[in-house]
């Protein structure tokens, strides 16, 4: 597969993950029903805009409540710190990265709200 498109106004919940893995897997994507994700713990459609730009990925928002990848890239950051703010998906959705590449995540305790022993089990697969 080198394009996926699909709707998550149902399972908005799954979007950062499948938006992270697309773009370490080459997969392009157009990603609707995301309005929700701009009134979590952060706006997350930008959070994953900066967040992967630093990784290298030009993410973009064609409209409203959707989220794309066109396959292009930026320079990406030698060793990028992955804010999480405050947001404990973007800390587990950004954390298989660490399994290709070194990166950073900041604030790694965040994921204790819905997740406290992530970090361990995560280590479990390594």
């Amino acid at each position: 597969m080198d394009y996926f498109e699909y709707d998550f106004v149902e399972t908005p919940d799954l979007a950062q993950t499948i938006v992270v893995t697309c773009c370490l897997k080459g997969v392009k994507f157009n990603f609707s029903g995301l309005q929700s994700l701009k009134i979590k713990e952060t706006n997350r459609v930008e959070a994953l805009i900066t967040e992967l730009w630093k990784l290298g990925f030009e993410l973009y928002e064609p409209k409203e409540g959707s989220l794309a990848w066109d396959g292009s890239f930026s320079k990406k950051e030698e060793i990028p710190s992955i804010s999480t703010y405050e947001d404990h998906r973007m800390a587990m959705s950004f954390a298989p990265i660490g399994l290709l590449r070194s990166i950073n995540i900041e604030n790694p305790q965040v994921v204790s709200k819905s997740y406290p022993t992530f970090w361990n089990d995560f280590c479990q697969i390594l």
